[in-house]
């Protein structure tokens, strides 16, 4: 050893001091029964008493050697004092401060220090209440800073107890933890690394490395459910029942209207009966008012085009049937209803969700029943006017109305909370805004109702997508729909068409 140590010119008291550290390494493998020193267990954070024991035990052996970014042991602390607290807070901003990645290499990335042991002495120290403790130390790291606890480990034979601070491991997303106070040995406004064996201020890099683990963002839990409520359905109208009797009687009723041929007569009888007939109307007519004849305006189509009218009306009715039909079951179907349920405790802000329903499914603006049920609100042509004469406009202006004076609605315009696209399919698009933690958002009530096409569908599957301001991701899912079966409308069309009543 002494050539050894002279070879590399080291200082003469140098072997004196060489073979102590042997000596004393051969007196700790003597003491451990010609063990080597125990490795530590660093599998799980030491969260309770017997976990916190073993690693006492553990470290008791091993001294200072076993010190590491995730460990720091100190031999004796006096409590009492500030200046002793202050070397707690420098720790726990340290562990706080480090790399997740690097952290979780050891105690499931919890940052340990243990105060009361030594290189092959537990002597604890005489125990402190929490709250005297965590006064100190919070000035340092802050409300918001780094989350710690204690565990008081009992030392055997004396009334001291081993301190074990435990410090929350670190996470992407969190901005580096400044220490906001100034102490001995801290200074508000620094940041604080652990490190391995001591805990120091962060250089430039370090720094950096911090800076970007605060804008990776945080691995949030997801648990989002999307729901479609109401009366999701198909419906039928038997249009024989209802819009080819409606045209049957309506056309019935205006060819009824038209002029008929009176049949010929030849005998001497009849021909003398219609000549008097004659004279007696003819003589009605010389009878009537002046006034009379100027109010009424004989009829100007001639039979062919009043014939026509009604053809063309027939044709304009049946594609204004079918263009009515979603209003009319807009208006029957309970209208559609999504909910967003946050089932975490994360606040979202400026939520967006799109759903997509695949299937022979459409959306349509809800309408109250009253707004579906006469000619005007479903944009049915009138029947042409009945084959007669008709009355004079005498072109006289009514002022009944003149003092009724337009005042505009004071309603604001809310525009609707779902937006939706038909296509073969049907995408929803809504702006829920907030969704606080734990809480379910619900889409205004009677804005769209949804309509199955095809009848033989039992359910309609989906996915859906949410996004949030600051948050990166797109959460996903998927959904699916229960289909409530079919809904016969042919009394409503019928209602609608008057033919519960006579047509008139």
């Amino acid at each position: 050893m002494r050539r050894l140590l002279a070879r590399y010119d080291y200082p003469p008291d140098a072997e004196a001091k060489a073979i102590e550290l042997v000596l004393e390494q051969a007196e700790l493998f003597a003491k451990g029964g010609g063990r080597l020193m125990p490795e530590l267990d660093i599998t799980r954070a030491p969260r309770g008493v017997l976990a916190a024991q073993g690693l006492v035990a553990a470290v008791a052996e091993q001294g200072d050697m076993a010190e590491r970014h995730y460990l720091e042991l100190k031999s004796t602390l006096d409590l009492s004092t500030k200046k002793d607290k202050e070397k707690i807070a420098k720790f726990i901003l340290g562990a706080a401060n480090r790399m997740p990645d690097v952290a979780a290499a050891a105690f499931e990335g919890y940052g340990v220090m243990i105060i009361g042991v030594a290189q092959g002495a537990i002597t604890g120290i005489p125990a402190v209440e929490m709250m005297e403790i965590s006064k100190v130390i919070q000035r340092y790291v802050g409300a918001a800073g780094p989350r710690w606890d204690i565990v008081w480990v009992p030392v055997e034979g004396s009334t001291n107890q081993v301190l074990v601070i435990i410090v929350d491991p670190p996470k992407l997303g969190q901005a580096p933890f400044p220490c906001r106070a100034s102490g001995d040995s801290l200074t508000d406004g620094r940041i604080y690394i652990r490190a391995d064996g001591e805990t120091r201020e962060a250089n430039s890099e370090e720094l950096d490395l911090l800076i970007q683990r605060g804008s990776a963002g945080a691995q949030v839990e997801v648990d989002f459910a999307v729901e479609v409520l109401g009366e999701i359905a198909s419906v039928t109208v038997d249009e024989e029942s209802a819009v080819d009797e409606y045209l049957s009687k309506m056309r019935a009723r205006l060819i009824d209207a038209m002029p008929r041929p009176e049949p010929r007569s030849t005998d001497a009888a009849s021909l003398r009966a219609g000549l008097a007939g004659l004279s007696a109307y003819k003589a009605a007519l010389d009878g009537l008012s002046p006034v009379v004849n100027a109010l009424m305006e004989p009829e100007q189509r001639s039979e062919e085009e009043y014939l026509e009218s009604i053809d063309r009306w027939e044709s304009r009715f049946r594609a204004a049937w079918k263009a009515a039909l979603p209003k009319i079951a807009a208006s029957q179907l309970r209208p559609a209803i999504v909910r967003i349920t946050n089932r975490t405790t994360t606040f979202f802000h400026d939520v967006e969700v799109n759903i997509h329903l695949e299937g022979d499914i459409f959306a349509f603006d809800y309408s109250e029943p009253e707004w579906a049920d006469d000619f005007s609100d479903l944009e049915l042509p009138y029947p042409p006017r009945k084959w007669g004469p008709t009355q004079r406009s005498l072109d006289i202006p009514n002022y009944a109305n003149l003092g009724q004076l337009y005042t505009p609605s004071a309603t604001q315009y809310a525009p609707p909370s779902i937006s939706y696209k038909n296509g073969g399919s049907v995408d929803l698009n809504l702006d829920v805004g907030e969704l606080r933690p734990r809480r379910a958002y619900e889409s205004e009530d009677e804005e769209i109702v949804l309509v199955v096409a095809d009848r033989s569908l039992t359910s309609i599957r989906g996915t859906w997508e949410l996004t949030a301001r600051d948050h990166n991701d797109v959460y996903t899912g998927e959904i699916d729909v229960a289909v409530a079966g079919n809904r016969d409308l042919t009394a409503v069309a019928r209602q609608i068409l008057a033919l519960e009543e006579a047509v008139e």
